[in-house]
């Protein structure tokens, strides 16, 4: 008898997006959906697919939005998705094949391909991006960090999937830096909490090396010109977030 599963999702204003990630998941036991205020057609197009929709409009970060999705979750066996990522045929066949004889001790990691400004990126620090996506919520979910949240699941054993997970994760290169600008201004404002300080220097050598790791380390190379491209923006980031941090003590002073 093979379990059964529940996908969550978190989303805000995604109609462009997210029908191409349902359409994907329409053959799983539930679908669960959390959104953050959407002011678009996203919630329509969602209760096309699933009357399991949630709001939660009051932003606690990623790790704790995807937590709650998780505890809206009827069944133990849980596949987190962004509103931005497609199941591949081949992981969808994989998952439904494995389901009769999953561990629930186990956790299942997805490696997940990214599209970026109409190509998809197989180096750079990209790729491979193998992920815990597939857990029993009994004994896993997610940890409370406002971005780059994970599923804490540090003594479980990994299992790797070979069907990608596509990650259609920006329509255009204005919008990924303006989310990255974003995220170096929620990573700051967490450091900032925690009582963390930085200097010239340190901001100099992380985004410096922060164009050598992903450009030269990560073979961003082989991405020929968006290889190129992601590596200068993670450079930028790198140099954005860091200074949001440093400035926010001296606005103080």
């Amino acid at each position: 008898m093979k379990s059964k599963l529940s996908v969550t999702i978190i989303c805000k204003n995604e109609e462009s997006r997210i029908r191409r990630c349902l359409e994907s998941v329409s053959w799983v036991d539930e679908i669960v959906v959390v959104d953050s205020g959407s002011t678009d057609k996203t919630l329509e197009i969602v209760a096309e697919y699933t009357d399991k929709i949630y709001s939660n409009t009051e932003w606690p970060g990623f790790g704790l939005q995807k937590r709650f999705a998780v505890e809206k979750a009827s069944n133990d066996w849980v596949l987190a998705l962004d509103s931005d990522e497609v199941v591949s045929e081949e992981l969808r066949d994989e998952i439904i094949e494995l389901l009769p004889a999953v561990d629930e001790n186990y956790v299942y990691r997805i490696n997940r391909l990214t599209h970026f400004c109409n190509k998809f990126i197989y180096h750079s620090g990209w790729h491979p991006d193998k992920i815990v996506r597939l857990f029993n919520k009994k004994h896993y979910t997610y940890n409370d960090k406002y971005v780059h949240e994970t599923v804490e699941c540090k003594a479980a054993k990994k299992i790797d999937l070979q069907g990608k997970l596509y990650h259609y994760t920006f329509e255009s290169l204005e919008e990924y830096m303006n989310k990255r600008n974003g995220y170096a201004k929620a990573w700051a404002d967490s450091q900032y909490k925690k009582g963390r300080k930085t200097s010239t220097l340190e901001i100099i050598g992380r985004s410096l090396f922060a164009f050598i790791r992903h450009y030269i380390i990560r073979l961003g190379v082989l991405d020929g010109y968006h290889g190129f491209l992601i590596s200068v923006i993670q450079m930028q980031y790198t140099f954005n977030k860091y200074n949001f941090l440093r400035f926010r003590y001296e606005s103080e002073s």
